[in-house]
Parts: C-alpha cells; sequence; structure tokens
C-alpha cells in the first residue's frame, strides 16, 4: 500500500502563523498553510475556508508559530476557562497610543495615579506590569489567570479609580529601563504639582512620619504688629468671646506655645498623632473663630508670658462688663 511517507506526496495541514498563548481566541490571521508529510499525525487539512472555520475557538495551550494545529487542542471560548484559569476582561485606556494597541504587542501597564487636591496627596503615575497583549477585545485585555490573580484583574480599575493605561515597547525595547525613565519623569510631575497644589509647599507634603496626620489650619496673626514668619516661635491664643455675648462668653486666653514650623500666609501646617490632630481639625469650630498667633522671642519664657496674659485679658474681659 502507498503511502505519504514514501512517495514524499506533501498535505496543506493547518498551522500556526504566530505564536499562540494558551487561552487565546483564534482569528483567522492567526492560522496557516503548510505542505508537511503528515502520515498517521493528528492534523486538520488546510482549505480555503479553514481559517475562518476554525475563528473564535480557543487554544487550550499554547502553540508556537509553526507548530500544528489540531481539533484536539481547540475548545469553545468560556466564561470560565482552561483547567483552573478563569477568564478576565481588563477595559483599559489607549489614549498614550493613539494608532491603538495590537495583539501581541508588547505593553507597560500604568496606574494613570491621581492629581493631589486639598489634604489629598494624590499619587504620581507609574508603571505596574509589564505583558504581552495576548488578546483583545475591543480596549479590553483578555487574560486568563488563576481564581488568586483573577480577583486583583477584575477589581483593577475600581482599585485605580480610573482605567488603566497601556503604552507599547517599542520593537526590541528594554521595558524595564523605559519603565524606569517613565516612572521617574512621573514622580517629579506629580512632585512639582503636589508643591503648586499645596499652599505650605512641597517640603510640607513629606514632612509627617509614621501614622501622622496633616491638617492646615487658618489663623489670625492681627496680634503680631511684626508679623508671623515661619521657624519662629508663637503663642497660640484663644480670642475669647465678649462678656455680654449670648453664650456668656470668655476672655481671650494661651491655648499652648507653638513652633512654627510650617507656615506661611496665615495658615499654620500641622502633623499630629490622631487625637491630637482631632484637637487641631475642629479648633476654630470650637473657638467660634480663627485661633491667633502672638509671636515670641525664640528664648521667651512661655509659661510666665502666658500667665501674665491670660490675667491681663481676663481682667480687661471683667472691664467690659
Amino acid at each position: 500500500m502507498r503511502t505519504a511517507d514514501a512517495f514524499d506526496e506533501r498535505a496543506a495541514v493547518v498551522v500556526a502563523a504566530r505564536n499562540l498563548p494558551r487561552g487565546h481566541v483564534l482569528s483567522a490571521g492567526d492560522l496557516d498553510a503548510a505542505l508537511v508529510l503528515p502520515g498517521v499525525v493528528p492534523h486538520l487539512e488546510w482549505s480555503d475556508g479553514a481559517a475562518a472555520a476554525l475563528a473564535g475557538l480557543a487554544v487550550t495551550h499554547s502553540v508556537p508559530a509553526g507548530s500544528l494545529v489540531t481539533a484536539g487542542m481547540l475548545a469553545a471560548p468560556a466564561a470560565g476557562a482552561f483547567g483552573d484559569h478563569l477568564e478576565v476582561l481588563v477595559p483599559v485606556d489607549t489614549s498614550l497610543v493613539p494608532s491603538g494597541v495590537a495583539e501581541g504587542e508588547l505593553v507597560l501597564l500604568i496606574d494613570p495615579g491621581a492629581a493631589p487636591s486639598g489634604s489629598d496627596p494624590g499619587r504620581a503615575r507609574r508603571v505596574i506590569d509589564t505583558l504581552v497583549a495576548e488578546s483583545l477585545a475591543g480596549n479590553a485585555l483578555r487574560l486568563f489567570a488563576p481564581p488568586a490573580e483573577w480577583v486583583q484583574w477584575q477589581t483593577l480599575p475600581a482599585r485605580l479609580g480610573s482605567l488603566p493605561m497601556v503604552l507599547p515597547v517599542p520593537l526590541g525595547g528594554d521595558a524595564a529601563g523605559l519603565a524606569a525613565e517613565l516612572n521617574a519623569v512621573w514622580a517629579a510631575e506629580h512632585r512639582q504639582a503636589s508643591a503648586a497644589g499645596s499652599p505650605l509647599g512641597a517640603a510640607w507634603e513629606t514632612a509627617g512620619g509614621p501614622g501622622l496626620l496633616q491638617t492646615v489650619v487658618p489663623v489670625d496673626v492681627s496680634l503680631s504688629a511684626s508679623g508671623v514668619a515661619q521657624g519662629g516661635l508663637a503663642l497660640l491664643v484663644d480670642p475669647g468671646v465678649p462678656l455680654d455675648a449670648a453664650s456668656g462668653g470668655r476672655p481671650r486666653s494661651v491655648l499652648r506655645s507653638v513652633r512654627l514650623d510650617h507656615y506661611r500666609d496665615g495658615l499654620l501646617g500641622i502633623w499630629a498623632e490622631p487625637a491630637e490632630w482631632v484637637w487641631w481639625q475642629s479648633l476654630a469650630q470650637r473657638l467660634g473663630a480663627a485661633p491667633m498667633l502672638l509671636r515670641v522671642s525664640p528664648d521667651a519664657d512661655t509659661d510666665a508670658m502666658s500667665a501674665d496674659l491670660n490675667e491681663a485679658w481676663r481682667k480687661h474681659w471683667e472691664q467690659r462688663w
């Protein structure tokens, strides 16, 4: 009996046109024809409609470029997946790539960051992963991941507060080097934005230690004729309430002494542990007005000065009655 091997009768069979990762959903361009001596090796015969007929099926394991594609390695794509891997679609922001992302490209996955605002320091844009865009579904990466990783991918946009961004790595480029360069640039940009958006400057934003919270307290500096400057020593003063007020009133008094490590244009910056932070945060509300600052000399006896001032202010307050 004659065989194809004996007479070198090559047959056109279906092969992978490129590397196909596990779980990849086939398109017609993923498949090609090759003339081989298949013999009894499992194979699919090539025809003009073979690629179109197989499009939409997924490969159950990775298939190197040029390898035979067989019926046993194909399955209908499932919302579950292959083995212990689950399918997840990760929508991405492609605004950094006007031409879009192509399947098979190596891309940087980027946390878009968040701009600083008010008491929220935000965060710098940064590269969080490098991966191959093996399969795309519109503007979404189609991935297959084990359950633990699946949860992380599924919740990624929610955790970032926006869609992750993608940026292709130039062919033959150094992904790690590009990521490091971009991260450095974005970190510098964020520091500049934080400094511009902070009323006390960049140094203030990085002055706190572990467990400390920040607050910025508007203050009244009308007691200091020569003004108040950062780095000085001052007394923090309760402005008091007149005796004839409906609340019963209270005299002006010294609350404490403070070092003006972070002060600018009527704003006093405070980093404090949570309990003290609450005191500072609610101070103006409890006083009914902005606390006052009285500048004193660096070597002043603040305890004695406070006692003298409190006595004088109490007498003045009582005389107003």
